[in-house]
């Protein structure tokens, strides 16, 4: 017994000794030191959004991915309906750093991802490419850490973060959560050892219930500054080398689809798919590769080139897996699809072709006098208005200057210019030539607009006087 009661006790120390030195490395894990050697990874981006009578200051925060000085900004960091020559005055900023920064030239936006790209033109070298780190995917549970950003008052100044891996979801690329916030928007995160393991997306809205005396209210909470929310190294890396050939971005694939939903649970299930993805066209554009093949609207598509859709929570994540492999195909390319319609399964091909002038590359034309803006309509005007069609008749408002003469008449924004004084319109061209008269004219006589606003016919009369 003494013997047995002696091996215990050298038994239990042991343990303790492991637990004491591994609780003891645990500790000696220099966070300060690896936070400083990763800090100019992560930038402050400064520019300019030129509009029409004013330019917008615009702050977001960037992350460095390779040696030769180039940065990658989250696809809401920058606005991309608009034309890339309204982007201006780049200035990168190493955080915490109260200088005037280094110039960059913004490279463009990729259409797959939605990421856009700037290029730093001076002194590369004080920045360190997110690279050097190499990647890693913890286990739930893991220690994840990151880097916040405060405000351009505080110079960008950077800050710890840390909390705990949740869980990782494809939605459909894989994205990792964590319990509490471990980076702001755009910036990095690292796990314990230092190594790269996602980059920090937009902040998850949160339900929550607010009370205001005795009202009970429910509201979306987003903080704005932090973010529980990354996408993995892993799918970092695969997608990062798509950087545009030009800043207006690269031509897109494109199906002519619009409106896909998830095919609801009682239908899949009544049809056998209810343990794999299915979607329902909703609207198929006249004239585009969709209509050429045969797809229909109410058509249900159940596999793509031979690969039946994926299962994936929550459903509406089904649609965008789907629109992003087609976007990983090329302009020509065929694309297979099994649709099933009415009781009939059947496979259709589709040739993939060019996408129609997005809104970024539509022709613009500002008129001061006037205090108007317009640009020619675009397939998104016309899904947006459930016209099947990539072009039309008419040009639609892009912006009115306050207190001008069409603001007084009561013309907005987003208007669908059909007819002036009578005069139908029928392109951009007609229409930037009817307003240049108009805005050279030396006269106080009205004239009047016919427009279109939410499906609706509306008849405005601009004074002169």
């Amino acid at each position: 017994m003494p013997i047995l009661r002696k091996a215990f006790f050298q038994f239990v120390s042991s343990a303790l000794l492991v637990v004491v030195f591994s609780a003891f490395a645990k500790a000696e894990v220099d966070f300060e030191k690896l936070f400083d050697e990763r800090l100019s990874s992560v930038v402050a981006v400064e520019f300019f959004i030129q509009q029409e009578v004013e330019r917008e200051p615009a702050i977001a925060i960037g992350l460095v991915f390779d040696e030769e000085g180039r940065v990658v900004l989250l696809d809401t960091a920058i606005p991309s309906w608009l034309p890339p020559e309204r982007f201006r005055d780049f200035r990168v900023h190493h955080l915490g750093e109260d200088a005037e920064g280094y110039e960059a030239t913004y490279l463009g936006q990729d259409y797959l991802t939605g990421y856009h790209f700037i290029q730093i033109e001076e002194n590369q070298e004080a920045f360190t490419s997110v690279a050097k780190f190499g990647s890693a995917l913890p286990k739930r549970g893991d220690l994840i850490w990151g880097i916040g950003v405060m405000g351009k008052q505080w110079a960008f100044l950077p800050y710890f973060l840390s909390g705990r891996l949740s869980a990782v979801e494809p939605l459909p690329w894989d994205i990792g959560f964590s319990d509490t916030p471990v980076a702001s928007p755009g910036s990095v995160v690292f796990d314990e050892s230092g190594t790269f393991v996602g980059w920090a997306g937009s902040p998850v809205t949160q339900d929550k219930v607010i009370f205001l005396g005795n009202d009970r209210h429910r509201a979306a909470i987003q903080d704005v500054r932090e973010s529980t929310m990354f996408l993995t190294a892993e799918e970092f890396y695969k997608h990062i080398q798509r950087v545009p050939s030009k800043p207006i971005g690269d031509p897109r694939p494109w199906l002519g689809v619009s409106g896909m939903q998830p095919l609801d649970r009682e239908a899949a299930t009544y049809l056998g798919l209810e343990k794999q993805g299915s979607l329902v066209i909703s609207d198929v554009i006249e004239e585009g590769p969709a209509e050429a093949a045969g797809l229909q609207s109410r058509d249900i598509i159940v596999a793509l080139d031979g690969e039946p859709l994926p299962k994936l929570k929550p459903d509406f994540v089904v649609p965008r897996y789907f629109e992003r492999k087609v976007l990983t195909k090329d302009i020509g390319d065929t694309i297979k699809m099994t649709v099933i319609r009415g009781d009939e399964t059947m496979e259709i091909d589709a040739n993939l072709i060019q996408q129609p002038t997005p809104l970024k590359e539509a022709q613009r034309v500002y008129f001061p006098e006037l205090g108007l803006a317009i640009r020619e309509f675009t397939l998104y005007d016309g899904i947006a208005r459930r016209i099947l069609r990539s072009s039309d008749e008419g040009v639609i408002v892009d912006f009115v200057k306050p207190n001008s003469q069409v603001n007084s008449a009561g013309l907005v924004s987003g208007d669908w210019i059909k007819e002036v004084d009578g005069q139908k319109v029928k392109d951009f061209a007609e229409a930037e030539a009817i307003f240049t008269k108009l805005e050279e004219e030396q006269t106080d006589a009205d004239f009047v607009i016919l427009v279109s606003r939410n499906g609706e016919t509306k008849v405005l009369r601009v004074k002169r006087k």
